[in-house]
């Protein structure tokens, strides 16, 4: 048996009634065992003196598989994203890019604190890939939620080619290597847009992922149709609205759409960064407060934006205030408060965030019981000390280079503000991925819009 303490950190634990506390933690193989004022054991100590021990944090919505193409969406709208990175990014992926990207990815995330990830992929060509992207992620020592992609890929395997297809791919799946839902990598669905694909498809996707017993996740009212698809509406119609589905973006829904959502038991994942950077319109945090549901966060893609969940925290909580402010100051009068608070956006990104992903039973906060997955953060940084208020520290100030130790399933994956893996291999592997996307993508006439600087794509 492996033991651990952390010791004499401030312990923001996110559970209710407990208010943050210097405290010991300990740790038995990969569950916490106590939290106690002081703790003798004979175990492994880390020093979290100066520090902040909080949960670790859970994104909602990340495209894993981008990590190599980073940055070249930064100065695009959404649908030159579709274009650039879906239609001609995609269909060039092999599986072994789509191995160093879910594995690149996933260590990027752990580096800034991210222990579970809905992992939304969807360059899916072929069982291969799908492959790949699992032994990618379970290479990284990261929790996960692989959700399946079920949409078309350009050139993709016949066999995927439908939803029959794309089921029969995730039974396999789920009866094989990704069966285990205490694991730390589980099996989910990305089910295919419902603009693209028609009401009958997602019924087929999702009515299968709920025989496989499997979650969903799907994107929806980000981009202004013409003609506007209502996919609460339609989905809600047919009768499939459920507790299982982790709605993402949602920029356009009225507060009757947050209604039925949270009424049906399911979850929002808002993404404000990317929103705000492609031109996808507000953000619907504090609407899906008012609504009555609990907010989760996602960073999206990091062709555009930072893989920082913090920043994610952080500039909701901002633009939700900046907002609300507006439209008070519009009537003549000044806001009295700001919300959301920094205790709010804390809970989004930690056990809100695990109840989407239906694990809060496991992770998302720190008690005896649970899974052992947290985070030491120093207070002692030019950018952090003096820590007054643990929530503001980490909501407000904490960058990723202020994470001391990462620990997932009571294995250390980063220590002393640096990660365990070995990083400089994936890099080559990630720059021989990325030079080999440029060339084919190159091949079949470059990135739509052509970034002006000259850049090997």
């Amino acid at each position: 048996m492996s033991r651990v303490v952390v010791k004499g950190g401030t312990v923001v634990t996110m559970e209710p009634g407990w208010l943050p506390q210097r405290a010991d933690v300990l740790i038995e193989d990969d569950k916490i065992v106590a939290i106690e004022p002081s703790i003798t054991a004979d175990a492994e100590q880390i020093d979290a003196t100066d520090c902040i021990v909080a949960p670790g944090l859970v994104d909602t919505h990340r495209h894993v598989w981008q990590a190599g193409l980073r940055g070249v969406t930064a100065d695009m709208v959404l649908k030159d994203y579709f274009r650039s990175v879906r239609f001609q990014a995609s269909p060039v992926y092999r599986p072994e890019d789509i191995e160093v990207g879910n594995l690149a990815g996933m260590l990027e995330a752990i580096d800034a604190g991210v222990t579970s990830v809905l992992d939304f992929s969807h360059s899916i060509s072929s069982p291969d890939h799908a492959e790949a992207a699992i032994d990618g992620t379970i290479a990284s020592g990261g929790r996960s939620q692989f959700a399946l992609g079920f949409n078309d890929v350009v050139g993709q395997h016949k066999s995927l080619d439908s939803a029959q297809g794309c089921l029969h791919l995730a039974e396999s799946l789920r009866k094989g290597r990704l069966a285990a839902d205490d694991a730390l990598v589980t099996l989910g669905i990305a089910l295919s847009d419902l603009p693209e694909v028609g009401l009958e498809r997602i019924r087929a996707e999702l009515e299968g992922a709920r025989r496989l017993g499997l979650r969903s996740t799907t994107n929806a009212l980000a981009i202004l149709f013409n003609d506007p698809v209502d996919d609460i509406e339609v989905l809600d119609g047919a009768g499939l609205l459920g507790p299982d589905i982790v709605w993402v973006h949602l920029n356009y829904a009225t507060p009757d759409q947050f209604r039925r959502v949270v009424e049906s038991g399911g979850s929002v994942s808002t993404c404000p960064e990317a929103e705000m950077a492609m031109g996808m319109g507000r953000p619907a945090t504090e609407r899906v407060l008012a609504a009555g549901g609990h907010c989760t966060l996602g960073c999206d893609v990091t062709t555009s934006v930072s893989g920082s969940l913090l920043q994610q925290a952080r500039t909701a909580m901002q633009v939700g205030r900046l907002l609300d402010a507006d439209e008070r100051m519009a009537t003549g009068k000044a806001p009295l408060s700001v919300p959301p608070s920094c205790e709010t956006m804390l809970k989004a990104a930690t056990i809100w965030g695990a109840e989407a992903l239906g694990q809060s039973h496991r992770i998302g906060s720190l008690r005896p019981g649970k899974q052992a997955d947290l985070i030491v953060v120093r207070t002692d940084a030019v950018n952090t000390a003096p820590m007054i208020d643990p929530y503001a520290t980490l909501i407000t100030q904490a960058q990723p280079s202020n994470i001391d130790t990462v620990m997932i399933a009571g294995e250390i994956r980063k220590s002393g503000g640096r990660l365990r893996a070995d990083w400089s291999t994936v890099q080559k592997r990630l720059e021989q991925s990325k030079e080999h996307v440029a060339r084919a993508v190159t091949e079949r006439g470059g990135f739509l819009p052509r970034p002006a600087l000259d850049l090997p794509w």
